[in-house]
């Protein structure tokens, strides 16, 4: 018998799992899978050997009967659900109050599982899946995990320092996300935050000592920011000479008097607690040179 003349296995899609009975009574059920545009049918379990057994191309064979024992969207849904575990608890968010609700629910459970790292496994997807559904940053969900996580010693708000190595960091590490975040409209998530009006007219705000810098010619970038960022933050600046001359300026608000400072690494001399000014060859009447 043809094979064509009762089934037709070109019809069958990856990961799909059938049961195959072939004209010499053998019957097999496994999970497809597609190799140059031939179907093969991989069996495990019992009566197979441990690596698998492979049946196929299944055009080549005498199948008299093949029944679809689960679709690819199934064996799709069936792996998620082992993923993601139990859902935690709770209503499915629909605004901006119920995504950020829901997403803080979700990772104080996962700070809450203790030594049971298969659990926090399968809670940190359900977090990502939640968090992708608004395009939530990398960053931004390491901000309220850790903080969930600190709140479980502590009732108080955590500063940066609280959840972090430092009291400042890449901003593509770790980021305080803002309440537009959470919101479900895309327009308004990507909505830019306004610098606040003191730190803007201030001639020693990070933003204001950055564009001086690349005013002057050199290669400056925010290397590091604190909480909120325009109090704090760290400028990476690369020096217009050969090799790999570079320096970070520090600025601080809680040290008005000398806010920029520098701190780094000068072809292996430590250039630490000296003034941008002699280290970079800025003029001292400069506005970012002067206290």
């Amino acid at each position: 018998m043809c094979p064509a003349d009762s089934v037709d296995p070109g019809r069958l899609e990856e990961r799909e799992v059938i049961r195959i009975e072939l004209a010499d009574g053998t019957r097999h059920t496994g999970s497809v899978t597609i190799i140059a545009r031939k179907h093969y049918l991989i069996c495990r379990g019992a009566g197979y050997p441990l690596h698998g057994h492979v049946e196929g191309p299944l055009e080549d064979l005498a199948i008299v009967d093949l029944t679809t024992l689960q679709t690819r969207a199934e064996v799709y849904e069936e792996s998620r659900r082992r993923m993601l575990g139990e859902r935690i608890p709770g209503a499915e968010p629909v605004t901006r109050d119920d995504f950020e609700h829901r997403l803080r629910s979700i990772a104080r459970a996962r700070a809450g599982c203790g030594d049971d790292w298969s659990r926090e496994l399968q809670i940190t997807r359900q977090f990502d899946e939640l968090a992708d559904r608004i395009g939530l940053a990398k960053a931004k969900r390491q901000w309220i995990l850790n903080e969930e996580r600190f709140r479980l010693r502590s009732n108080r708000d955590p500063e940066m320092r609280d959840i972090w190595v430092a009291d400042v960091a890449s901003p593509s590490c770790l980021a305080r996300p803002r309440p537009q975040d959470f919101d479900p409209d895309l327009r308004t998530r990507r909505r830019r935050s306004p610098i606040p009006p003191g730190a803007r007219s201030d001639p020693f705000g990070l933003h204001n000592v950055l564009k001086a810098m690349r005013q002057l010619g050199l290669k400056a970038r925010i290397d590091r920011l604190g909480d909120p960022p325009h109090l704090r933050g760290h400028i990476l600046v690369k020096m217009p000479i050969k090799g790999r001359a570079q320096f970070v300026a520090m600025a601080e608000r809680d040290d008005p008097a000398d806010p920029i400072r520098s701190d780094g690494d000068w072809s292996g001399t430590a250039t630490k607690a000296r003034p941008v000014s002699a280290v970079a060859g800025l003029p001292s009447q400069h506005p970012i040179t002067q206290p």
